[in-house]
């Protein structure tokens, strides 16, 4: 048995991984092997996992964890019961936290004994034991923590077998090496004292100097302070040239790399941008609080402003990436772009000229090039994970922020924001911004109307202004009604309408039939919403199923759900769909659904408004004389 969490939270029987089952229960695991054989109570397992505030029936669902755990783990790695808690105990295995504890503890020994090398050779396997940042996969403030806990002791280990390392010359690589641990923790002097060390020891003193005045205005700028005592002591004897170390041989025989490119490739942000602070924030809260390199995700119906959140979200945060910014547009699911040729174009980017012909080693290629860089990486329009997959960082200081129609469920564990329509306010400030604000206020009712009617979307608040600066002689009003005029007339003929009405085109192109036909059908009644069961008769469908196909409509950005699970649509997407519904359905399928709608509602008329009921009758055209009859005595 293995077990590690030097890295993601993993165990192998002999080569074979273990599926060590959920999250949370990974956490368990975790959280026992952290305390390495002494018992850790009930409420400090319940505090772990959910916080001060666990949920009801926690413990029990502890227990539930520790009996799926024993039968995995077996006789090799056993969980006993304490009375009030949990124990685990490996006793046929390894555990690479032991392991590394081991290594440390040779490398002090062998380093007391005054043998540099066997101790650098202890340090290097130890280091050797990491396979990524620790307890990846689990998450939670205790294990926060605990991250930053073992997250020194690597780099105390990593300090030290730089110090051997460099009492014993230097290997050709280790400024190279050193750098990069600079990079990825900058503001640790002894990493930047042992970078201008070895740069001095190189023959390299202009760099050496170079570096200590770059570390100089970094911890000013970052924290106010000059460098401590021995950074200033190592740059004075550079200065005299005084250091007492052998003098310095022919130059590495590997000649350092030129300075990384900083791309820069960000769009410029929109010239009118509204909103969004919420979204806004929430975005930048995860990319913040990710231990691993963030990869967050923003979806919805097209038309939302999508990729200008990405990029206004990306400009707020581009200074935590000096390293620079990346944008690739992956050409969404009608022309997507593969990972082979935005890999080409990434690494060519950060430097990178000659590049392998397979995807995998580019793949790897780009992983090891960004490997201790801080760069911020946007990809518009991702249609597959396969797509995505080979274009992410493995290591942290990297963020990625990715767009697309609908959320990569082969690509878990990342978290994806569902960008709706705006807030009114925001709507007609935006409406506002592009036409004037004299001419939008001065007709505030009119306008708030307008955006209304554009239901909130800024695509649509975007096209609307465009009529308005058109027309400069015409009252919103006037706009307003040629909006609505247009959106009643079984075919849409003006330019900027088939504009608004793209978003909804592409996705119900994305849909089977069977689907596109639900979608149109659905929006065909006027009522304010639908319950499942009133989407059941409209569909003709059980009704299980019938919350089966409106999920997935939901899932495609064309249907909204309320928060006690009705349907309803945009009033955009329903004038959409209904169009399409009598151009393609044909009027007598719209009437039976129609038809069906109104015997359920006449059915379970406690659960349909008045203004609902209402609504079916009159859009029926030939309603019987027998549904007539039950109609009147159910409507005031």
């Amino acid at each position: 048995m293995r077990l590690a969490i030097l890295g993601p939270v993993r165990a192998w029987r002999r080569d074979e991984e273990i599926d060590l089952g959920s999250p949370q229960q990974r956490g368990l695991l975790a959280l026992l092997l952290l305390h390495e054989g002494r018992p850790v109570e009930t409420e400090a397992i319940l505090e772990a996992l959910w916080g001060e505030r666990g949920p009801r029936g926690a413990r029990g669902t502890v227990r539930t964890y520790v009996y799926r755990l024993r039968p995995i783990l077996g006789d090799m790695a056993v969980i006993e019961s304490t009375g009030n808690g949990y124990r685990l105990t490996v006793r046929d295995g390894t555990f690479d936290l032991t392991e590394f504890r081991e290594l440390t503890d040779r490398a002090r020994r062998a380093r007391r004994a005054d043998d540099a090398a066997s101790a650098a050779e202890f340090l290097r396997r130890a280091l050797g034991t990491w396979q990524g940042p620790s307890l990846s996969g689990v998450r939670g403030p205790f294990f926060e923590r605990e991250r930053d806990r073992l997250e020194e002791l690597r780099l105390a280990a990593l300090e030290e077998v730089f110090a051997l390392e460099l009492e014993a010359g230097g290997q050709p690589d280790l400024t190279s090496e050193i750098r990069a641990a600079v990079r990825e923790h900058p503001l640790r002097e002894r990493l930047h004292e042992q970078l201008v060390l070895s740069l001095f020891r190189a023959g390299r003193r202009a760099e050496a100097l170079a570096a200590y005045q770059h570390t100089r205005r970094l911890l000013r700028e970052e924290l106010g302070v000059d460098p401590g005592p021995a950074l200033r002591a190592l740059h004075s004897r550079i200065l005299r040239e005084d250091d007492h170390s052998p003098a310095p041989a022919a130059p590495e025989p590997v000649p350092a790399p030129a300075p990384a490119a900083v791309p820069a490739q960000l769009p410029a942000e929109l010239a009118v941008f509204t909103g969004r602070s919420a979204e806004i924030e929430e975005l930048s809260s995860t990319l913040r609080d990710a231990a691993h390199a963030p990869v967050i995700g923003i979806t919805g119906l097209g038309g939302m402003g999508k990729t200008a959140l990405a990029v206004r979200l990306a400009h707020t945060q581009r200074h935590l990436y000096p390293d620079g910014q990346l944008f690739a547009d992956l050409g969404g699911v009608e022309n997507p772009v593969g990972p082979l040729e935005v890999l080409g174009r990434f690494l060519r980017a950060v430097g990178v000229s000659r590049l392998p012909a397979s995807l995998d080693e580019r793949a790897a290629l780009w992983r090891t090039t960004v490997s201790g860089r801080r760069l911020l990486i946007v990809l518009d329009a991702v249609a597959s994970g396969d797509q995505v997959r080979p274009l992410l960082p493995g290591a942290v200081g990297c963020a990625v922020i990715m767009t697309g129609p609908r959320r990569l469920v082969d690509l878990p564990g990342i978290p994806w924001l569902r960008l709706g329509v705006l807030r009114p306010e925001d709507a007609l400030h935006l409406l506002a911004a592009i036409s004037g604000t004299r001419r939008v206020f001065a007709e505030q009712a009119a306008a708030r109307r307008l955006v209304e009617a554009c239901s909130y979307q800024p695509l649509s608040v975007h096209v609307a202004a465009a009529r308005l600066d058109a027309r400069p002689s015409w009252t919103i009003d006037q706009i307003l009604a040629q909006l609505e005029d247009d959106l009643r007339q079984p075919v849409v003929m003006h330019e900027d309408c088939k504009i608004v009405d793209r978003p909804f085109r592409d996705a119900q192109g994305r849909m089977d039939v069977f689907h596109r036909n639900a979608f149109h059908l659905a929006a065909v009644p006027d009522c304010g919403r639908l319950d499942a069961a009133m989407a059941a008769a409209v569909l003709d469908l059980p009704v299980n199923e019938a919350t089966a196909v409106m999920e997935a409509l939901v899932d495609a950005h064309v249907v909204e759900t309320g928060a006690n699970g009705d349907y309803h649509f945009l009033g955009l997407v329903k004038a959409f769909a209904r169009r399409q519904a009598l151009n393609g359905l044909g009027h007598e399928h719209c009437q039976q659904a129609l038809h069906r709608l109104l015997r359920h509602c006449l059915t379970v008329k406690d659960t349909v408004g008045d203004e609902d009921l209402r609504a079916v009758v009159d859009q029926i055209t030939d309603l019987p004389d027998a549904l007539a009859e039950l109609v009147s005595p159910s409507l005031p």
